[in-house]
């Protein structure tokens, strides 16, 4: 699938191409397997609570994408750390944020509402005693995570109403932490 837009399109919307998304809708309804995004972070270790992610060459519809970011994450003083970075609590936050905002704006692009903003205070709660190995910890997982997003833009409220409740359905980050996910997770131990 081709995936380069003109930069001679005349519509666009939210900053989004409509020929270019309207295209990539159409081979997506002939083809779902082109919607099909598999991603890869590597992480390690980088000393007391930090770590480091390398984001790299990702696909989608079985292209493979060149990316390279690194996304370095560290706790708090409070939870062992050197409070060097953001925490992953706070990264997954965001992401559910991001990926909220990017849908958003994606899709009132396709129904041709223009937006003027987007803003989204999400927070949540988690139990830390897992940090700690205490016993009889069964899970330390986000208990609550709640959000209120401030939108501004050319629709009638219900419009943003029907585009809020359609993206809370089809989010992939907000379905991930909210259904079940399947994990697939294995040990490598590295000998010194």
């Amino acid at each position: 699938m081709d995936i380069s837009p003109s930069l001679n399109d005349e519509q666009v919307v939210n900053g989004i191409c409509l020929q270019f998304a309207n295209m990539i809708r159409d081979e997506v309804k002939l083809a779902p397997e082109l919607a099909e995004g598999h991603w890869r972070v590597d992480s390690e270790w980088t000393g007391q609570t930090g770590s480091v992610s390398e984001i790299s060459n990702s696909q989608i519809g079985g292209d493979d994408i060149s990316r390279s970011f690194s996304i370095e994450m560290d706790q708090p003083h409070e939870l062992c750390g050197g409070n060097s970075f953001a925490s992953p609590q706070e990264h997954l936050l965001a992401a559910l944020s991001g990926c909220f905002i990017a849908n958003f704006s994606a899709v009132c692009a396709l129904r041709s509402i223009s937006l003027n903003s987007i803003k989204i205070h999400m927070s949540g709660t988690t139990d830390m005693r897992g940090l700690f190995d205490i016993s009889g910890v069964e899970s330390s997982h986000f208990k609550d995570i709640k959000f209120v997003v401030s939108v501004a833009g050319n629709a009638s409220p219900e419009e943003l109403q029907s585009v809020y409740e359609h993206v809370v359905k089809i989010s992939p980050n907000l379905g991930g932490v909210g259904s079940a996910t399947a994990f697939q997770t294995e040990l490598s131990i590295i000998e010194k």
